[in-house]
């Protein structure tokens, strides 16, 4: 077998899939460093099962996947497959050529084939083992496997040379014994333990099986004695139960007398609440109505009296407002007189002012022309003159400017005139919104009064409203509390059901555990549907097999009687469908009873049941037959020859042959299965009655609530109109106020008219005054103007005279100035007063104005005052004899209130008299019912431990044991017994079974613990042979590699000695292996001081030895001569041309000696970056170092 070729794609460097074809011989790869020639050898390594990331030169696994380069993105998948021939069947498989696959995924999935079929990597392993290719054997050896071999201890050599030796599958079959034989071992010890327990319970199971049948035999005794004390005592309450039944029956009669008695008088009683009820309802209305009569009076009263003040109010501010206009009237034509008077004295004033004036500025003249000389004089003249021209162009301007200002004037007091009547067009405006405002202010507030009376009214409403609510939702919740009593009496009666109270116990366990148990169909009173009329008569028909359980079929049934019989719960008995069959009464019978009167039919056929179970139930009431009364029963039993049993609805039962059962009962349905079902369903009829009274209640009640709401809204509603109206008023008061404002504001501006006018009035007067003074002033100035002309003309006068008259005119002139002055300051003082006295005007003016205004509006609203008044006192006598005629009513209503509760309270006390009987009588009747449940629960019981405790009826139990003792005596029998049986303690009755199946158990298990033991020293036997296989096999190996070791190391130095021995010959399954070299002219030494050529010349003599003892089909050497010196690079090269005809060499190298010695060439270059390529090599094309050159094409 050699290795044909290795295919590669995406492992590390060769990204592409890359093929190698290798022939027989020695085949070298050479390459430069990191080209990727060691990832020839990894790969190899890897696709024959290593798992180690750190010895294939990684971190992780999925670091042999190719990472990418420069120019090329990383890969995902890297694959290796090794395809080897093998037509000599070196490997055990029936092909010629052999392909091993390794895929790796970069998410860490792994794939791996053999010849293309998917396998594990634990199949490849195995593929190889001890075939001297794994991937730890010498046949892929790399420079780190030289150093190691060298560095690693003696015991780690052991494994190159176990390989070789082929005993590595010996070894793991004893691996495999080891680990059965520690489960083994485990086993034992269970097993052991087991049967130490078992020998633990088998002596006190003896005992207790001894024990038990003692007890068997004192509880048949004690089951004789006590059935029939139980009997005896049934019978014995039944007769008291007689008596007693009868005695009640009187007691009931009285009560019910009673009753009746009691109904009327609560009747009547309800008659006359009821009509108390009304007239207290009528009175409430009619108080209701008094309080809002009064009210409504008191409210109209109120609204009359405020009224009455403010028409008061108006007439005294009217008088005073009357006062206020004739006293200014008065004021105007006093203060108008003094005025006039006074103008007219300023005005004279002034003329004569005007007088003295111009006399003063004559005789001033006069005076300067006297002072001077004739020359100046003339001079002076001269000047005068030219004075006096220019005088008389200014007062020509003046008089032109005067013009002017009166012409403006004049258009200012039309625009006066104008605003005037606007002002007053926008007062009468202002007056006429005034008095509608006032009008709708007073119709705001008379809706507010209203809106506050139908506010009061509604909230008494809404107060009768919610009492009446709150009345009908504590009827609601009383409903509700009746209703939740009933739920959970509904709720107990299920619970008591799926609970399965009534039922015997060991009935009532196998039903809680049906389903564990499995094929229970269930009990057969569960599983019946019974008419309410008939229940009693199905019970008394059934009586104990009512709580019979019907299975599927006997093993069923035998499975619920081995539990109740382990767990100890009681007995039951069980129908099988299997093999229960119907009965069913002849077809002559039923024509025979077809016309007999009473017969109400078959049992069976009176109840419904599934149809599955109706063979059982016809089985059990199939032949029952049906009567109205004992009476009818006895006729129906005659009737058929007393061959069929007969039951009445009363619970009256006559038994084939004619004996007969009967009696009274129980009508509790506790102790009935069949009236706890009737009355769960009565039950829950009420209930829903109950449901729907309450609801309609509840209806009621949300109706009132739904009428409190709107109620409550339209109260709002109503709050809401009366803030609208109150903010209404508000605005009305707002608008008023501002009216007012504006009135007031108009007031002054025609006053300040008024004052406009005036003034144009007095300019008018300063206008023609001036005017006329400016006239005045130009004749005066034209005069002087010819005086002056006649006054230069004369020249000739004297200084005498001027001297004189400068003297006289001196005197003139102090006495004209005094006179102006005085004249100025009686002036100033008389025109102060004049503007007094019109400021007065004016204000008097404007107060009479605001007085008349204000009067008329007074007038206007105390005439709507009268008539609102008027009014009210009309409603207030209206509201005055309703007031009357509602508290005559109330008076009659209250006196028929008291004589409907004298009435009342006359039965009120005939009831309690007659109340009291009936409690009398009914105390009684609870006495003689506590005997009679008394006795009832006596026969219950008695019949209820007969059933549970020994499975037996009434007359089962009569007719079986009947007491041969007195009771008394019998009950002493009994509690001897017991006292006996306790005596025993705890009793196993299933000791003899359980004794008998640990006992089987035992015994299997000590067989199976023989068998164990044996097997123990079988893998013992197997173990010891697997050991010395093995220790044979390595020794005799490892004296053949130790003497081919021997001749081929000095071959390899040329001299020299070397040897193998064991560390520990004793224990050759253990031992390692030391090597000894001393090369030729050295001394023995320790193979750490040789130097790197000597260790690795060393290590390929070993391996040269390995391959002439155990040959490999191929080997792999990853430059392991690289430390070796040139001579022995070719000493090695002959070797292995020495050994290529048995073995496949592949050579990872750089020494030319070895690549000289080699058949084929293959060269590994990177063309790309990162990327390994594989290429034909010339051996001229190498160097001295290994490397060669690619060319490029």
């Amino acid at each position: 077998m050699y290795l044909k070729r290795i295919e590669l794609s995406g492992f590390k460097s060769f990204a592409d899939r890359t093929v190698i074809e290798f022939d027989d011989g020695l085949t070298a790869v050479v390459g430069p460093n990191g080209s990727g020639k060691s990832n020839i050898t990894e790969a190899i390594r890897w696709v024959l099962g290593e798992q180690s990331a750190k010895s294939l030169r990684g971190g992780k696994m999925p670091d042999v996947i190719f990472s990418g380069s420069a120019a090329r993105k990383p890969l995902n998948i890297a694959e290796v497959t090794l395809v080897l021939n093998n037509e000599s069947h070196f490997l055990p498989l029936d092909f010629s050529e052999v392909s091993v696959t390794r895929r790796l995924n970069r998410n860490g999935d792994s794939d791996f084939f053999i010849n293309k079929q998917s396998c594990r990597l634990k199949d490849i392993v195995d593929l190889f083992t001890d075939s001297g290719l794994g991937k730890e054997s010498f046949s892929i050896i790399s420079q780190g496997k030289v150093e190691s071999i060298f560095n690693s201890k003696p015991e780690d050599r052991r494994g190159i040379f176990e390989e070789a030796a082929g005993v590595l599958k010996y070894k793991q079959r004893k691996h495999k014994a080891e680990q059965k034989l520690f489960e083994t071992e485990d086993n034992l010890n269970r097993v052991q333990d087991i049967i130490y327990e078992l020998e633990s319970q088998l002596d006190p199971l003896s005992r207790q099986s001894e024990q038990a049948k003692k007890y068997m035999m004192l509880k048949e005794k004690l089951t004789e004695i006590d059935v029939g004390v139980t009997v005896a005592e049934v019978d014995a309450a039944r007769a008291q139960w007689e008596t007693t039944k009868e005695t009640l029956a009187g007691l009931n009669q009285s009560i019910g007398v009673s009753k009746t008695q009691i109904a009327s008088f609560e009747a009547e009683l309800d008659m006359l609440r009821s009509r108390r009820a009304s007239l207290n309802a009528e009175l409430d209305d009619q108080q209701r109505q008094l309080l809002q009569a009064t009210e409504a009076y008191e409210q109209a009263e109120g609204k009359r009296n405020v009224l009455t003040e403010r028409s008061k109010h108006t007439a005294e501010n009217v008088q005073g407002y009357q006062q206020t206009i004739a006293e200014a009237g008065e004021q105007l034509t006093a203060v108008q007189g003094e005025l006039t008077q006074l103008i007219e004295t300023i005005d004279g004033k002034n003329t004569e002012k005007i007088h003295l004036q111009k006399q003063v500025s004559e005789l001033e003249k006069q005076l300067a022309r006297v002072s001077k000389s004739a020359k100046e004089q003339l001079e002076e003249m001269r000047s005068e003159y030219v004075d006096v021209m220019q005088q008389q162009a200014n007062a020509n301007n003046d008089l032109k400017h005067l013009e002017k200002e009166y012409q403006q004037m004049v258009q200012r007091n039309d625009k006066d005139i104008s605003r005037y009547d606007q002002l007053s067009a926008r007062e009468e405006e202002l007056l006429a919104e005034q008095q509608q405002l006032t009008e709708t202010k007073d119709q705001k507030n008379q809706e507010l009064a209203d809106c506050r009376g139908q506010y009061q009214d509604k909230q008494q409403h809404l107060a009768r409203l919610k009492q009446e609510a709150g009345f009908t939702e504590k009827q609601m919740y009383e409903a509700l509390g009746i209703l939740q009593q009933a739920r959970a009496r509904q709720h107990s009666y299920r619970e008591l059901q799926e609970n399965y109270a009534g039922f015997y116990q060991g009935v009532r366990s196998v039903l809680t555990q049906r389903q564990e148990l499995g094929g229970i169909v269930g009990a057969v009173a569960e599983l019946m549907q019974v008419p309410k009329e008939l229940a009693l008569a199905i019970e008394t028909a059934l009586g104990g097999a009512a709580q019979h359980i019907v299975t599927e079929d006997e093993a069923s049934a035998r499975r619920a009687i081995a539990y109740l019989k382990r767990q100890r719960l009681g007995r039951a008995t069980f129908l099988p469908l299997t093999t229960i069959k119907p009965r069913k009464l002849p077809q002559s019978v039923m024509q025979q009873l077809a016309g007999c009167d009473g017969f109400l039919g078959v049992a069976s056929e009176q109840v419904t049941f599934p149809g599955q179970v109706a063979q059982i139930m016809e089985n059990l009431l199939g032949v029952t037959l049906l009567a109205q009364n004992l009476d009818t029963a006895n006729q129906i039993a005659r009737q058929v020859s007393f061959r069929y049993r007969v039951v009445s609805l009363e619970g009256d039962l006559i038994h084939p042959g004619g004996s007969m059962t009967g009696g009274a009962t129980k009508k509790s349905g506790q102790g009935n299965l069949f009236m706890q079902a009737n009355e769960l369903e009565e039950l829950t009829k009420q209930i829903a009655k109950m449901e729907r009274a309450y609801q309609q209640k509840e209806v009621a009640v949300n109706g009132l609530k739904e009428a409190v709401q709107k109620t409550d809204v339209l109260l709002e509603e109503l709050r809401r109109q009366g803030e609208t109206a109150k903010e209404a008023e508000q605005e009305l008061s707002h608008q008023l106020t501002r009216i007012a404002s504006e009135l007031e504001q108009v007031v002054k501006e025609k006053q300040a008219s008024d004052y406009e006018k005036r003034e144009l009035t007095r300019f008018l007067d300063a206008y023609h005054q001036q005017k006329g003074e400016l006239t005045a002033l130009q004749a005066a100035l034209q005069e002087r103007r010819e005086q002056l002309d006649a006054a230069m003309s004369r020249t000739d006068e004297t200084e005498a005279e001027n001297a004189a008259r400068k003297e006289a005119i001196q005197g003139q002139l102090a006495d004209a100035n005094a006179q102006v002055a005085v004249l100025s300051e009686q002036i100033g003082q008389l025109t102060t007063r004049r503007d007094e006295k019109e400021q007065q005007l004016a204000d008097i003016e404007n107060q009479r104005r605001l007085a008349e205004e204000q009067l008329t509006l007074l007038t206007t609203n105390q005439t709507t005052v009268v008539e609102s008044r008027e009014m009210l006192e009309q409603q207030m006598r209206q509201f005055s004899a309703a007031k009357q005629q509602v508290d005559e009513h109330i008076l009659q209503v209250k006196a028929s209130r008291e004589e409907t509760q004298e009435r009342i309270s006359e039965m009120d006390q005939l009831l309690m008299t007659e109340n009291k009987t009936q409690q009398e009588l009914m105390d009684r009747r609870t006495q003689a019912e506590v005997v009679k449940n008394r006795m009832e629960v006596t026969i219950d019981n008695g019949l209820t431990y007969l059933q549970e405790e020994y499975s037996l009826t009434f007359e089962a139990g009569q007719h079986l044991y009947p007491l041969t003792v007195a009771i008394d005596d019998g009950k002493a029998t009994v509690r001897q017994l017991k006292k006996s049986i306790g005596q025993l303690g705890p009793v196993n009755t299933n000791a003899i079974e359980q004794y008998e199946q640990v006992k089987e158990r035992y015994d299997f298990l000590m067989t199976q613990r023989d068998d164990l033991v044996a097997a123990k020293g079988e893998l013992f036997d197997t173990m010891s042979e697997m050991d010395s296989i093995v220790a044979e096999r390595f020794a005799s190996m490892f004296q053949a590699i130790r003497a081919e070791f021997r001749q081929v190391f000095p071959n390899m130095f040329g001299g020299g000695h070397a040897d193998l021995q064991l560390t520990d010959e004793a224990d050759l399954l253990n031992t390692g292996i030391e090597i000894v070299a001393q090369p030729p002219g050295k001394k023995l030494q320790s193979l750490s001081l040789l130097s790197g050529g000597e260790r690795a010349l060393t290590a390929i003599a070993l391996l040269f030895s390995i391959i002439q003892v155990s040959p490999v089909p191929f080997c792999v050497l990853d430059e392991v001569e690289a430390a070796l010196d040139d001579a022995n690079v070719v000493r090695f090269g002959k070797y292995l041309s020495e050994f290529e005809k048995d073995t496949q060499f592949i050579v990872i190298t750089h020494r030319k000696g070895t690549m000289e010695a080699s058949d084929v060439l293959y060269g590994v270059t990177m063309q790309e970056s990162g990327v390994s390529k594989i290429v034909s090599v010339h051996l001229e094309d190498i160097n001295e170092r290994g490397d060669f050159q690619v060319a490029q094409s």
